[in-house]
Formats: C-alpha cells, sequence, structure tokens
C-alpha cells in the first residue's frame, strides 16, 4: 500500500503565524480531513484555523471484512452492520494528547465538546454543539466522494482546550462493551445464531446451554479459547436427573471440572471430566470457585479452588486427576488482614483466574478508621496476593487515582480526600494485565469505575459503565491474555423451548471510528464560537479491477 504525506498546520489569523507538521498515511483510498475555525463572536473574524487528517484504526476495516465475510457469507451469528456504523454516528473533541496510531481504538481524553452526526441541537448544554445541515454537503469531483460535515459550537458549547477530534459511539454508550464480528454460532438454515428446542435431536446441546455454560449449576466458566474452556460444575443440582442428556452416574453428587468445546457435539467431552476430591478421596462438599492449570500443550497440570463463606477461606490444591493435594484455611480474613491500625478488613472480592497465569491468588477489599480531626471515615482500599499456601505474597494499594479525568473535580473528588470519599466495591474485570475495579461513593462520593495495571499503574481514571447496554450477551476474559469474548445467549420460551447462542469477538470499550490529532491545543472560550469541519474523501476505483 502506498504512503503520502500531508502537511498539517494550525494558524493564528491575527498574527499570521503558522506551525506546521509533516504526517505518513498509508493510502488506503479513504481520506478524513479536518478544518477547526475559531470566530470572534462579536464580530464573527476569524482568529485561528487548524487543519489536519484523521487516522481510521485497523480494527475498523477487520471489523467491517469480518462481520461482513463472517457474518453474511459464512452465516455465523446475527450480523449487525449497525455496530460498525454507529461508531461514526457522534464527533468528539477531547483533550487527548495520545497520538494518531493504526491500532487506536477508543475515544480518550476529557470531552470537551460533541455533536451528532445528524440531528441538530440548539439546547444550552455547556458540551453540546450541533450539525449543520444547510452547510454539509456531499459531491463527486475529481474522481472522489465526499462528503463534508460542518459542526457548529456556539459560545456556551465546547469551552476548554482540546487536542483530539474523533469519531464514536453515542455518549451513553462509548464506554459500553463492544460485541464485534461473529466467530462461532451457525444454526440449520445457515443464517444466524445456533438456535436448538428441547427435542430429541438437539437435547443434549439445549441441556449444555440450560445448565452449563455459565448458567445455575455452573459455579465457575473460563474461556481458554475463543471456543473452548472449562466450567466448575455442581453436580448436586437436580439438572444432573434432567431426561434431556444421561448424566454420567460416575459424577453425580461431585463438584466436577467439565471441559466444554464448542467444535464437540453437544459441546462436552465427557470423558475429560474431573471429579474434585476431599482428603478421604470422597465427593468434596462445597466449593466456590475453581480453575485448571495447563501445561504448555494444553493439558491440565493442576487444579486450584477455594471455598468461601463469611469470614472463611480455604484454598485446594489438586492433581490433574482430582486428587487433594493440599489444603489450607484462613480462618478469619478480617483478623488475618486487619491495618497497622488493627481495623479489621472488609472483604469485598476474590479472583484465582491468576493463577492460571502463574499469578496468585488476589482478595480485595479495605479496612477503615475514624479521622480525629474532622470525624470523618478514611477508607484503605487493598489488594492482597496470596499463595497456594495461604501465606501473604504482596500487596497493592488500591487507593483511586483521579488522573486528570474532569468527573472526578466536578462530584467534589480530588487526592486530597478520595479515600473518604469511596472505597472498593468489586474486582469487576480481570485480565493478564489489567484490573478494572469498582468503587462505591460513600459520604458525598460517587462511584465509578477504575483501570490499573497488575502493577498498578493508571491506565483509566474514570469510566461510567462495565456492561453491554444490550441483553443476552456477556463479557469473558480469554484467560491469560488481555483479549475478550463476547457471548450470546438467549432463552425463549415464547411457543417451543429454545436457546439462540452465539460467539464473537469483545472488548471493554467501544472502538473510535477514526481519530485526528491536531497540530497544536485549540483553546474556546464563551467570546468565541467554532466551526468544525469533517470531510471524508474517497476515491473512485476502476470497480471491476482495482481494491481499496
Amino acid at each position: 500500500m502506498a504512503i503520502r504525506e500531508i502537511i498539517s498546520f494550525s494558524k493564528d489569523c491575527l498574527t499570521g503565524e503558522i506551525s506546521t507538521e509533516k504526517k505518513v498515511k498509508k493510502d488506503n483510498g479513504i481520506k478524513g480531513k479536518v478544518l477547526v475555525e475559531l470566530f470572534d463572536a462579536n464580530n464573527e473574524k476569524k482568529i485561528r484555523e487548524t487543519y489536519t487528517e484523521n487516522i481510521i484504526p485497523d480494527v475498523i476495516f477487520k471489523d467491517i471484512f469480518a462481520r461482513f465475510f463472517a457474518g453474511d457469507v459464512m452465516g455465523i451469528g446475527n450480523t449487525n452492520h449497525d455496530n460498525t456504523k454507529d461508531l461514526f454516528s457522534h464527533i468528539y473533541l477531547t483533550d487527548s494528547t495520545k497520538p494518531e496510531l493504526k491500532t487506536a481504538e477508543r475515544v480518550l481524553g476529557n470531552v470537551i465538546g460533541y455533536a451528532h452526526r445528524d440531528n441538530t441541537y440548539s439546547g444550552d448544554a455547556t458540551d453540546r454543539g450541533t450539525i449543520n445541515t444547510a452547510e454539509t454537503k456531499m459531491e463527486v469531483e475529481n474522481n472522489r466522494i465526499r462528503v463534508n460535515f460542518v459542526f457548529d459550537f456556539p459560545t456556551h458549547a465546547a469551552n476548554g482546550e482540546f487536542e483530539s477530534i474523533f469519531w464514536g459511539e453515542a455518549p451513553t454508550r462509548k464506554n459500553a462493551f463492544y460485541s464485534g464480528p461473529s466467530i462461532f454460532g451457525r444454526n440449520y438454515t445457515g443464517d444466524g445464531h445456533i438456535l436448538v428446542y428441547n427435542d430429541d435431536d438437539n437435547k443434549h446441546i439445549y441441556w449444555s446451554l440450560r445448565y452449563l455454560i455459565d448458567e445455575s449449576a455452573s459455579k465457575h466458566t473460563i474461556y481458554t479459547d475463543y471456543h473452548k474452556g472449562f466450567t466448575l460444575f455442581d453436580a448436586t443440582h437436580f439438572s444432573v436427573d434432567s431426561n434431556l442428556i444421561k448424566f454420567p452416574e460416575d459424577l453425580k453428587g461431585h463438584q466436577v471440572m467439565i471441559p466444554f468445546d464448542y467444535n464437540i457435539d453437544g459441546f462436552v467431552n465427557w470423558n475429560q471430566a474431573t471429579t474434585l476430591l476431599n482428603e478421604d478421596g470422597e465427593a468434596i462438599e462445597s466449593l466456590t470457585k475453581a480453575i485448571p492449570v495447563l501445561k504448555e500443550d494444553g493439558d491440565v497440570d493442576y487444579y486450584v479452588g477455594f471455598y468461601r463463606w463469611s469470614g472463611l477461606l480455604i484454598i485446594y490444591k489438586w492433581s490433574s486427576v482430582g486428587v487433594l493435594q493440599s489444603k489450607v484455611s484462613i480462618d478469619d480474613y478480617a483478623i488475618e488482614f486487619q491495618d497497622e491500625y488493627g481495623a479489621d478488613f472488609n472483604y469485598r472480592d476474590i479472583t484465582i483466574d491468576p493463577v492460571f497465569w502463574g499469578g496468585k491468588i488476589e482478595i480485595m477489599g479495605y479496612n477503615s478508621r475514624t479521622d480525629p480531626n474532622t470525624d470523618e471515615t478514611i477508607y484503605s482500599s487493598r489488594l492482597i496476593r496470596l499463595n497456594l499456601d495461604g501465606t501473604k505474597h504482596s500487596e497493592l494499594d488500591l487507593k483511586p487515582r483521579t488522573g486528570n479525568a474532569h468527573w472526578f473535580i466536578s462530584n467534589g473528588m480530588d487526592g486530597g480526600n478520595i479515600e473518604r470519599r469511596c472505597h472498593v466495591s468489586s474486582l469487576s474485570g480481570r485480565s493478564k494485565n489489567r484490573l478494572y475495579i469498582y468503587y462505591n461513593g460513600v459520604n458525598g462520593g460517587n462511584s465509578f469505575y477504575q483501570v490499573i495495571t497488575a502493577d498498578g499503574n493508571l491506565l483509566e481514571a474514570y469510566r461510567d459503565q462495565w456492561d453491554f447496554n444490550a441483553s443476552n450477551f456477556k463479557l469473558f476474559n480469554k484467560i491469560g491474555t488481555d483479549k475478550w469474548i463476547s457471548q450470546y445467549k438467549n432463552h425463549s420460551t415464547h411457543g417451543t423451548n429454545r436457546y439462540y447462542f452465539g460467539i464473537y469477538y469483545g472488548a471493554t470499550s467501544m472502538p473510535c471510528g477514526a481519530h485526528t490529532k491536531l497540530v497544536n491545543p485549540v483553546q474556546k472560550t464563551d467570546a468565541n464560537t467554532m466551526k468544525v469541519q469533517y470531510m471524508f474523501e474517497i476515491d473512485l476505483v476502476d470497480y471491476l479491477n482495482d481494491l481499496y
């Protein structure tokens, strides 16, 4: 693919001073050209203009191709091209200083202003502009198709400093999970999700979807690949007596690690199911979670798990055939993890998933004490890492950081009072290198999500949601990686009982449609109006011979 150079500039129209920057772009036949014009509101005289071109991340091209070919051609899953199209529904002006990268995949920075691509707006919101439908034009000229979107921001809107312009999803959805192209799920008609009824032909698959895959009898499910994984199954559950399958008698009454694989008819290889035994070689009474640890060749090396109740934590390790190798107990972790002030530890969450990739068991919570000077409660949020023998390996301070997120200031929270306004509530997500933490607002503080690295470095100070904004989808980490899987499962009882099921690529945030970084930041105040022109330009091609 050819490479082209473009010159970006920022011009002070009052002094004539010009700043320039050279950018190198792939000549892929699609261009996004941006012109920002700042005017004096009193005399409408232009005082600054800035021009540059954008980058459309590679994920957009991959998404369009895979969504069309896997979904429309191969008939996998339910193709929804709106998922991609909606990434170009809003324009965002943000203070992000990150460079344009082909791998930049989301709207970043504090949003200074935004506008909808099609819907006009005339309200008094301080961050919202409007599409100028009269000046937005389409033309075909010089062997190119062009649409020049024009957005207006009045004196009260988008005041502040911005340096990046993104295309993205709606404000209420731009931080939601993203369901990408289809990976698995093709029904007998060759179009759409897997569709199974509780009849003779499909009842074994129906049983797996009803009880095994992240359902009532499944205590913990992990994906080791996009199509397979393991689930801890409670075989004391009534589902083992279902007439949908003949459940193996030797597994009944046990806590069972069951591998699943969507390439297998019925999804389960019962010969590889493993019962996890107690010290007497009998069925262990109860478990909260358990996972396998695999060898390099993919075979099970050993299993680890735990049982938690009130202040009790019991950690187990089993051989690859389910024989108990070790069992240790922490009788009261409230006392075990008291702080230096003698305050009890308040448990909030626990994960054993890091053991899969060589990490430790992680238990999350906080200690609290009263400040004698202000009578306020101070919350010390902590992540304690445990070895399999129950001893403490290390600890991570989970005091939230405000970064440069404007949200904290607008909610009366800052680095000085943050530990008095919130504490950890749950570990919403865990991938190999990232922790997604939910903090609960207290004492006048508000709740929020924060993302940090496994070492505690701040990645995202504030995000407002951790969900799909859509029913029947659930996000799973591809364990041992920072990749995610979107699982769709819908149980319908309208007419005949049936399940719809599919697997998609997943992400913890919506990608951006495009990103443009300006040469210099643009500073707008209530003395200015502003016009943003964003032109998309597509080369006309010899349709039968050329490719984009």
